[in-house]
């Protein structure tokens, strides 16, 4: 912890940046239209998934059998998600130089002092592209993960609703299927979340082949890294649910000022803890396992 606040004190544009950030994302979360539609236990457990299943694939469908919608929402999203990794590729390879270099001079004990915008700059000379390109990729794979995961999760959904309205034969089938697919989420949410994570300060260490290092380095060292991941992941659920439980998206401006503020506040803490700890423990294990001094 000391280290944390440390390396926070010497660079603190890298907390601004994460504040900024984390704000914009929890405002865009919290004050939307689906939001203020689902965003409450009570909500989520009157929902009708099959329905609302079939609704997502109406949707897709009209516009699979348009050959002109088809497209534009596909040029829409491609051009939306390709501006968004611009933007964070030009922003994170800066503040992603600066807290790697500041990191790895904190774990050897370097007292050289970072020149925050000279790195910042040369953060975006060499880095931009590789993570324009991370940005792109981890927004797509997330997509497409977090679809693959509702879809899956929906025979339990309705097998859960069945027992709610009082059909005891699907208790056994219910049970099964919540062991399975919380195995089969846990695993993917777990693994994804430390691929994308290590990454990061991987594409800083190596012009190329970083998320192939990355990737050997959380495969080697899955079992260290696992709990810890899980406890920043359990950390933001346990914000999620008592947002729900209090029907954020349905409170009152008051109220939903205030909710935003305390979420912005714990979010931002939380992930900056996180980002500190693993580039912290990327250039550990890196070094362990090139045996680099």
């Amino acid at each position: 912890m000391k280290d944390f606040i440390a390396n926070v004190k010497k660079t603190p544009v890298v907390l601004i940046f994460v504040s900024l950030v984390t704000g914009i994302g929890c405002f865009a979360v919290q004050f939307n239209p689906f939001t203020k539609e689902f965003a409450s236990l009570s909500r989520i457990f009157k929902t009708d998934y099959p329905q609302l299943l079939t609704s997502m694939a109406e949707w897709l469908r009209d516009r699979a059998t348009d050959p002109t919608l088809l497209v534009t929402t596909i040029a829409i999203a491609f051009l939306t998600v390709l501006g968004v990794s611009l933007i964070s590729g030009f922003f994170t390879s800066g503040f992603s130089f600066v807290l790697y270099i500041n990191t790895y001079n904190s774990i050897h004990r370097i007292p050289k002092k970072v020149k925050t915008m000279a790195r910042f700059r040369e953060g975006i000379n060499k880095r931009f592209w590789n993570m324009t390109v991370y940005t792109f990729l981890t927004i797509i794979s997330f997509a497409l993960i977090v679809f693959l995961l509702a879809y899956i999760n929906m025979p339990m959904a309705v097998s859960v609703g069945k027992v709610i309205g009082g059909d005891t034969s699907q208790i056994l089938p219910m049970l099964l299927l919540i062991a399975v697919m919380l195995v089969v989420t846990f695993f993917v949410t777990v693994f994804f979340s430390m691929y994308v994570s290590y990454t990061m300060p991987s594409i800083v260490a190596f012009k190329t082949g970083g998320a192939r290092v990355a990737f050997k380095i959380v495969n080697a060292y899955c079992w260290y890294l696992i709990p810890r991941t899980l406890l920043f992941i359990g950390y933001n659920l346990v914000i999620e649910i008592l947002l729900l439980a209090i029907g954020y998206g349905l409170s009152s401006p008051a109220l939903s000022g205030l909710v935003f503020v305390l979420n912005f506040l714990l979010r931002t803490a939380g992930i900056m803890y996180y980002v500190y700890y693993v580039f912290k423990t990327y250039i550990e294990m890196k070094e362990d396992m090139f045996d680099v001094v």
